[in-house]
């Protein structure tokens, strides 16, 4: 069907989705945090319901450690008011529906809105949807909206028309995908296409973290190495495929074996990237002793090892002016991002900016990011992440989808910092799609 056609289908059947249930609805306000204000004086403000209510002093002190039970049944986290008398949230909820064998997600701007004396009220408005077409096509409706650097505004009285994901930049500023439904709220309960559920959907596809359930949906309906990869079991490899928009796997004999082996992947990256060099080095890629290893890591460690070994046979100066040749190719690619600098004060993350620094930043941190050719990777961005000078971790960034691919310690592990890091990128990642732009 043409795409207009198809357009036009999603937008007649837009208008015959039922009303959201009061099951749906209820869940909705439990996506706010159980919070609440205090006074010294003892007064309690819920957050949840409205009400005020009275603690003794002494035992309020009790209650700022432990909570405060409402009586509204709701565990409050208390916060000191600072003079507060109103106090308005808002979260996107999204809920998982199916329509004349289409899936669709259907996403909600939901407020919690508090009035000092009065009870909380919540209001819900049906804001977009992402719909998924059983060939796994993509099409987004939304209400019309407005929005700029430091403002958004839904018009709920709209009718829906036909969007395209819009993350976008101008140079000063970066706006986001609006119709990305990544970081947003769920309610529990997918209800999924029947062919979706044949081809391996399931509650551990759900909850697979920092990604979204569209392109969860999407790949799995194009692929079908992504198919046999979800009914394997093998979940981080199916993570690994939708983060890289990979449709399509080398390996795919391995992950037979795999199979055949009761082998679960953990670490998608890091097992193909031992695979790369284990196949480099001559070994057999067809024998479980050496693609199912007990221990990944130390795995990848040896065939590591043993493809420095034979990469030895060339010298340091070989090296270095075979690095300087592909020097040429990855600053054309890359230098766009050399000017990026993100920190938080302590952290500091840049772009690796020549072939040369792979060297030093392999070498440095016990890892193949050299070795593996990954300033060939015209769809990555490499960072180093430091403290103070010192190497924390190596990073990188898909530039199709703008998400952290991976981010690895000395010897592929993680470090303290490591959730800090990958927070601090993806809140800096405007910088990173604004240069690529």
């Amino acid at each position: 069907m043409e795409r207009i056609n198809l357009n036009n289908l999603v937008l007649e059947m837009s208008t015959h989705l039922r009303p959201i249930s009061e099951k749906e609805k209820e869940y909705a306000k439990t996506i706010f945090p159980s919070t609440g204000y205090y006074k010294k004086s003892g007064e309690v403000w819920c957050h949840c319901c409205g009400n005020i209510e009275y603690q003794i002093p002494g035992i309020l002190e009790v209650d700022l450690e432990l909570g405060y039970q409402c009586s509204c049944l709701n565990h409050l986290i208390l916060e000191q008011n600072q003079q507060k008398d109103n106090l308005t949230e808002s979260k996107y909820y999204s809920v998982v529906h199916t329509y004349n064998k289409w899936q669709v997600i259907r996403t909600f701007y939901v407020q919690r809105i508090n009035h000092k004396g009065y009870p909380t009220k919540y209001t819900i408005n049906e804001v977009y949807q992402n719909w998924v077409s059983p060939d796994g096509e993509e099409i987004i409706v939304s209400k019309r909206y407005t929005r700029g650097v430091n403002f958004f505004k839904w018009y709920y009285d709209t009718e829906y028309v036909i969007r395209k994901h819009n993350k976008s930049c101008n140079g000063y500023y970066v706006l986001e995908d609006v119709f990305d439904v990544t970081g947003n709220y769920f309610y529990p309960d997918y209800n999924i296409t029947r062919k979706l559920r044949k081809y391996g959907w399931c509650k551990a596809i759900e909850k697979l973290p920092y990604v979204s359930v569209v392109e969860c949906m999407k790949m799995l309906l194009v692929s079908r190495h992504a198919e046999t990869i979800v009914k394997q079991g093998q979940y981080d490899v199916f993570l690994w495929m939708v983060r890289s928009n990979k449709q399509d796997l080398e390996y795919m004999p391995q992950m037979n074996i795999c199979h055949r082996n009761h082998y679960v992947i953990t670490d998608a990256s890091i097992y193909f990237d031992t695979l790369s060099f284990m196949n480099m080095t001559g070994k057999d890629i067809h024998n479980p002793k050496f693609i199912c290893p007990d221990d990944l890591y130390k795995a990848h460690e040896i065939a590591l090892a043993s493809y420095k070994k034979i990469e030895k046979k060339v010298t340091e100066e070989e090296k270095r002016k075979k690095a300087e040749k592909e020097n040429k190719v990855y600053v054309k690619e890359k230098e766009k991002f050399f000017g990026i600098r993100i920190t938080d004060g302590e952290l500091s993350i840049q772009v690796l900016q020549s072939v040369l620094e792979f060297i030093d930043e392999g070498d440095s941190m016990h890892h193949c990011v050299y070795e593996n050719e990954y300033y060939k990777k015209k769809d990555s961005l490499i960072l180093s992440a430091k403290v103070n000078g010192e190497r924390m971790e190596t990073v990188e960034v898909s530039l199709k989808t703008f998400k952290v691919i991976q981010s690895r310690a000395a010897c592929n592990k993680t470090s303290a910092y490591h959730n800090r890091i990958i927070e601090l990128v993806n809140r800096n990642m405007g910088l990173i799609r604004r240069a690529a732009s």
